[in-house]
């Protein structure tokens, strides 16, 4: 998911807690999202979204803590709302859910100058990288190893949707990720944005 700057503003309890709600409530919605409002694929959908959304907002936000950023989670209700809506839409319509994933970002603020430009970029594509390193693992190991169904499914899951995340991400178009990493460095973003590609379509 994109990330955006800090907003000035600052949230009454919590810190943490109020993260660990936001990241919640947008796990779950994915998860339905994901599952294609399918009861029988919600367990496969809970890993697969885990290993990619939770992991993919994390690393945004340790690389921003690295570069002195504070940095946090924060949902998106109107996001997620418009998520909701759409996939119940689609699904009644086509039968498959058709995705809107901007359920929310990682809000960074730094409290001194520094190089804007490359901070940003690093910090925009840890997700992405993070979906890859997921997705590549997963997907070779869906191919190599000789495990249950269940296993199996759970492996095709995670590859898919951590391929699909990064891929998606990665589209050099405001306010995602991609954006700010072409305009970091365009032959990372040309390297990066073909890797997920080419390994989404191998699943």
């Amino acid at each position: 998911m994109p990330y955006r700057p800090w907003d000035g503003r600052i949230h009454r309890g919590s810190t943490g807690e109020r993260e660990f709600e936001d990241l919640m409530v947008s796990f779950l919605v994915l998860t339905l999202l994901f599952s294609n409002f399918d009861l029988r694929a919600l367990p496969y959908a809970a890993v697969a979204v885990f290993a990619a959304f939770v992991f993919h907002e994390l690393a945004h936000r340790q690389v921003a803590r690295h570069f002195g950023y504070r940095a946090y989670y924060r949902r998106w209700d109107t996001g997620i709302l418009l998520a909701l809506l759409i996939g119940l839409a689609t699904r009644l319509l086509t039968g498959t859910v058709w995705i809107f994933a901007a359920l929310g970002a990682v809000q960074v603020y730094a409290p001194y100058a520094v190089d804007e430009r490359e901070a940003i970029g690093k910090i925009a594509l840890a997700g992405p990288l993070t979906n890859v390193a997921v997705g590549a693992l997963t997907l070779a190991a869906f191919h190599l190893l000789s495990v249950s169904p269940a296993v199996m499914g759970v492996l095709w899951a995670t590859a898919s949707v951590n391929l699909w995340l990064a891929f998606f991400n990665l589209l050099p178009f405001p306010p995602l990720d991609g954006s700010k990493v072409v305009r970091w460095n365009a032959g990372v973003w040309a390297i990066s944005v073909g890797a997920a590609y080419l390994l989404f379509r191998l699943v």
